[in-house]
């Protein structure tokens, strides 16, 4: 094995690219006979001569000269290539999807998608409130993030992805309220006190002219939130994927509806144009999101 360094074979191509030693050691910053030295341990331990000695005239290479700099020179291209690969690979992107698209949509998929694109790694965060999500969006502490909001709330660049059904949930055992005045008498099941979605609930609740008198409990867990509905505690504002995926027995009805939420598709602008376009294909055809809907919404 040959013992030459890194080093040895930047100087034998800075001499070639320069055709004489005293140019090389210039830019180099470093002495001509350095420069020589390193010439000559290289040569000796390559056991052949890289230059023809002509005193006063510039540098020659000679056969085995000249078939050393076209592989030095295709090794320094490699090497360039892994060195922008892994600093392509620096760190994973940080998702969010929410557990329920994450196990059911995404994770099927995502085989094809590293094979497709191995350079792009995915880090998915687990299940967090729609106020934290906000929060570590704005601290550019998530690179991607699928979310559900109402229209009014559109995160600024993201993406429409989808819409969801919302209103007001209650248990069959819950009578029907025929008035906003009625609705806004029974006992509320909402999400933290001082939270965004609780305040964005009940913005869109006032809009329809309803303005819940009772709270029954403040609660930061969906799966929580469904089942008191589902036992009659109260009535519930949220979305019909959430109530669909934790009320399996079908027990809560729509008592009354409001506009739909929006499934929006968040990517920060720090990630790469395409790496954005890959993540963007990937969520989109995974989620079955119509073709004409993202080239209408990203133009």
């Amino acid at each position: 094995m040959y013992a030459f360094t890194f080093r040895q074979i930047q100087v034998f191509l800075e001499i070639c690219n320069d055709g004489n030693f005293s140019g090389a050691a210039g830019r180099l910053d470093v002495s001509q006979p350095a420069i020589s030295n390193v010439i000559r341990s290289l040569e000796s331990q390559l056991g052949v001569e890289l230059f023809e000695r002509r005193r006063g005239a510039s540098c020659v290479l000679t056969r085995e000269g000249m078939a050393f700099r076209d592989c030095s020179q295709q090794f320094v291209m490699q090497c360039d290539n892994i060195s922008r690969s892994a600093n392509k690979r620096v760190r994973p992107l940080r998702v969010f999807v929410g557990a329920h698209l994450l196990e059911d949509f995404l994770r099927p998929d995502l085989p094809e998608f590293y094979e497709a694109h191995p350079l792009v790694q995915m880090n998915f965060l687990p299940d967090k409130n729609r106020d934290r999500i906000a929060q570590d969006i704005a601290a550019d502490k998530i690179d991607v993030a699928v979310i559900t909001v109402p229209p009014d709330e559109r995160p600024q660049g993201s993406l429409l992805i989808g819409t969801v059904s919302a209103g007001v949930y209650a248990a069959r055992s819950i009578r029907d309220s025929t008035s906003a005045r009625e609705l806004a008498a029974l006992p509320f099941i909402l999400p933290a006190a001082d939270g965004a979605l609780t305040a964005s609930m009940l913005r869109q609740l006032s809009l329809h002219g309803v303005r819940p008198t009772k709270v029954a409990g403040y609660f930061p867990y969906h799966e929580l939130r469904v089942r008191l509905a589902c036992r009659g505690r109260g009535v519930l504002f949220d979305v019909q994927s959430v109530v669909d995926k934790h009320d399996t027995r079908g027990v809560l009805r729509l008592m009354f509806p409001t506009e739909p939420w929006e499934r929006r598709l968040f990517i920060s602008p720090r990630v790469d144009r395409s790496t954005a376009a890959a993540v963007t294909s990937f969520i989109t055809e995974s989620l079955g999101v119509p073709e004409e809907l993202v080239a209408d919404n990203a133009s």
